[in-house]
């Protein structure tokens, strides 16, 4: 990766404008009642404080104070913070909810939702107990968060980065130390993940460095200090903790529930959304065939497509999605087919004037290989300090060690139809887009506390929005491939709850997804592996999707000939990444 490419910002004026972006998000309503300001108080006291213990976070954030550190995760560090935890949840529950100014309401649901979530992880998920992912991602994220951004000259970020090289000892000696029985997918996944993060420091992180002269030999020997330490876990990993890994990935009912309601910060019980989605399954099955049906006549001339039953009718979808997925591009080709697919994209937000787009730049990549093995793509953004830092649309790489039957499957899935809609979503207007929006919101709780259900929901909402304003011509190829897409989403849902709660096995998941879903093998096989991996988030893609369509409706019908999209879009956007529940009062003032 060409460092060079980057915006260069100076590093005393990010640490000024930090302060200054601080104070104004927690002094905003300062003229307010004692309780706003009592509030704002107990709100920046909090983030600081959640800064100094997740000092890898407020790298993301753009809080560059603790960028030489990296969290302390030992039996006192975790109780001291669950004891600050606890405490803070005292002083929000003390407040006299009725004299905060909307604003405040709004982050103090959010910030007790937060310190809850906290909460739970700590004392009852315990992911620093059961999940070595918890440690590669960090000590990955540790590192590669350093070198991606310029958001500070060059020899402060090798500083930050050979400070946290000699971290890495202590952070290995205390995973080593918490581990205990953790599901055998989860260290086969952490074994991957930690190479990679050997491949990180070995490569672009040595490659960042030879680009600072004067600190060869400072960077060598941390980077040897660092590199011995990924060693000695990776060997941990591979010959101790596998032969250890025989804890269950399913969370259980118990856990499942608590955690759904602070994920979806909602009372939707898993039944609920799993009864909906199946429901939703059903209409999208029937919406698919009138959309296969013409297509199919017009590719099988002389053909009967066997319309007597569901089943026939799913079997007539899946050979008219068979034909949409031999147009596909090489391996080497998917980067190429994302980046023009953005640029198609592009061109008809501004040429529709569906939103005013931000000028903050975007790169589309190969996923760095310590991140891979849970999920296809994503969008890295900056945090919401880093104003104009670049944000990342990160694509996984055909496996080099996949077969070519693998490979094929894997194409297919993503297929030159399939790229545009995941472009839409991941990036354009998707997530690159709202993500851009949500940085420029003055609540840093809402900036760096976001809703996982309004962010996955504005980025599929996009999906069917950009296809009734005519992109591609309304393409009735692309449709059904968004349809699929959709549906892929729905049955995530199903999957979730199925799989963490009702004993759903891998036949039943794979036939579900296979069958019902039309995804190929690879994909499918792929959305096990990341079901079984991760909870809850599955979740948030239909019922925020539903949420934001919920909204727009009801903008259409309080707003009446004066609604316009894109004043709904830039209003929606307007207020952070918040739970859907409250856009209400500030888009219609409620």
């Amino acid at each position: 990766m060409s460092m060079s490419a980057f915006t260069r910002i100076h590093f005393q004026s990010l640490v000024v404008f930090a302060i200054l972006f601080v104070a104004f998000s927690f002094t905003g309503c300062s003229k307010g009642s004692k309780e706003d300001r009592e509030f704002e108080g107990i709100a920046s006291s909090f983030i600081e404080d959640y800064f100094k213990a997740h000092p890898v976070s407020a790298t993301w954030v753009g809080e560059h104070k603790y960028d030489g550190m990296i969290d302390a995760l030992s039996d006192s560090a975790r109780a001291s913070e669950l004891a600050s935890l606890k405490s803070y949840l005292v002083r929000l529950k003390a407040l006299d909810k009725t004299k905060l100014s909307l604003d405040n309401r709004v982050d103090d649901e959010i910030l007790t939702n937060e310190v809850n979530r906290e909460i739970f992880d700590l004392a009852e998920l315990k992911n620093w107990q059961r999940n070595p992912l918890f440690y590669t991602r960090l000590l990955g994220n540790s590192i590669y968060m350093l070198i991606a951004r310029e958001f500070a000259p060059a020899d402060k970020r090798l500083d930050s980065a050979i400070s946290r090289l000699k971290e890495f000892p202590r952070v290995v000696d205390e995973a080593m130390k918490n581990l205990s029985n953790p599901p055998r997918i989860h260290t086969e996944t952490a074994i991957k993940q930690n190479r990679g993060t050997i491949a990180l420091c070995n490569g672009d992180l040595r490659r960042f460095a030879s680009q600072v002269p004067g600190k060869e030999k400072e960077f060598e020997e941390a980077l040897k200090v660092g590199i011995d330490a990924l060693n000695r876990f990776q060997t941990y990993l591979e010959k101790e903790l596998y032969f250890q890994s025989n804890g269950d990935f399913r969370l259980g009912e118990e856990l499942f529930r608590k955690k759904l309601s602070l994920t979806l910060q909602s009372n939707m019980q898993p039944e609920e959304i799993v009864d909906r989605a199946k429901d939703a399954v059903d209409r999208l099955h029937n919406e698919m065939f009138e959309l296969a049906l013409p297509l199919y006549k017009e590719d099988h001339p002389g053909e009967v497509f066997d319309e007597s039953s569901m089943e026939a009718k799913e079997r007539g979808i899946k050979t008219v999605l068979d034909d949409i997925s031999r147009d596909h591009p090489k391996p080497e080709d998917l980067l190429a087919a994302c980046r023009e697919a953005y640029r198609e994209a592009e061109n008809f937000v501004r040429e529709k004037d569906l939103i005013d787009l931000p000028d903050e730049p975007l790169e589309i990549i190969w996923a760095p290989e310590y991140s891979r093995g849970v999920a296809v793509a994503g969008l890295r953004s900056p945090g919401p300090l880093d104003k104009g830092m670049k944000s990342f649309y990160v694509v996984s790489p055909v496996p080099e060690e996949w077969t070519p039957k693998q490979v094929e499957s894997y194409l297919r899935e993503y297929n030159n139809y399939m790229i545009r809609v995941l472009t839409i979503h991941e990036a354009m207007p998707g997530h690159y887009v709202q993500l851009a929006y949500a940085n420029r919101c003055p609540s840093l709780v809402r900036a760096v506390f976001s809703s996982g259900s309004f962010v996955e929901g504005w980025a599929v909402y996009t999906e069917r929005m950009m296809l009734e304003e005519g992109f591609h011509g309304g393409d009735p190829k692309l449709w059904l491939q968004r349809k699929k897409f959709y549906l892929r989403a729905v049955i995530n849902s199903i999957l979730d709850t199925g799989i963490h709660m009702q004993g759903m096995s891998e036949y039943q998941a794979m036939k579900l997804m296979v069958e019902d879903g039309f995804q190929e093998e690879s994909e499918a096989s792929g959305k096990w592996r990341r079901a079984c991996l991760t909870s809850t988030q599955l979740s948030t893609y239909f019922i925020g999707y539903n949420e934001v369509l919920d909204l727009r409706k009801e903008a259409k019908e309080k707003w009446g000939s004066s609604f316009q999209l894109k004043k709904f879009h830039e209003e929606l956007l307007a207020h952070g990444s918040p739970p859907a529940k409250y856009l209400e009062a500030f888009i219609f003032g409620d």
